[in-house]
Order: C-alpha cells, then structure tokens, then sequence
C-alpha cells in the first residue's frame, strides 16, 4: 500500500428518531465486517428497538455477506412487530440490491 492509499473500512453511525433507530453505514460491508452489523441488529431487537432503518448513502461496497445480514435483520424484527429496511443505496451497492430482489422488499419508501 503507498502512502496516498487509504485502506476501506466499515463505520456505523445510530441515531434514535422515535420508535426507529437509523442506522448510517459507511464504507465495505462484506464477510469480515458483516458479523459486526448483525451483532449490533441482534443488540437492538433484545432490547426493543426492533424497527430499524439502514441508510446506505455511504456504503460503497455489500456482497452477500452483506445480503444475507439484511435479510436475517429483518427476519430477527418482523416477530416483534417491527422490521428492517434499507434506504438511500447507490451505485455498486444499489445494484446488488437490485440483482438480488432484496431492494423489493426490504427498501424504505417513507410510508412506514
């Protein structure tokens, strides 16, 4: 690596807006960072805060690790009455999303 690289990492950033937590994910959601995101999901639904909205703005790279955290996310909160939902994702990551069907059910549209 020169020294002008600088290495993708993966950041999360929670804010509480009422009964949902929103989630900011930035960076490369993948095999190694995965785990981390749904630890976090797990974390929330325990403790009730199972309507959770991941904004994918900044997420610059998902793979199926990353797809499959979404979809056992949402299956986590949907028998306590709440649910997991993905807003905002561009570029590589919309397209996954779109390949994989996951932005047909899991996208946010604002009427939740």
């Amino acid at each position: 690596m020169s020294d002008t690289e600088v290495p993708v990492g993966f950041a999360m950033s929670e804010q509480e807006r009422g009964a949902v937590t929103a989630i900011a994910l930035s960076g490369e959601l993948d095999m190694a960072t995965a785990p981390d995101l749904q630890a976090r999901i797990d974390e929330l639904a325990a403790a009730g805060r199972c309507r959770i909205l991941l904004d994918l703005a900044e997420l610059t790279f998902c793979d199926s690790a990353g797809i499959n955290t979404f979809i056992r996310g949402d299956r986590r909160c949907t028998p306590l009455g709440g649910w997991l939902r993905l807003t905002a994702p561009r570029g590589h990551v919309a397209r996954v999303l779109s390949v994989s069907g996951v932005d047909e059910v899991l996208t946010y549209d604002g009427g939740e």
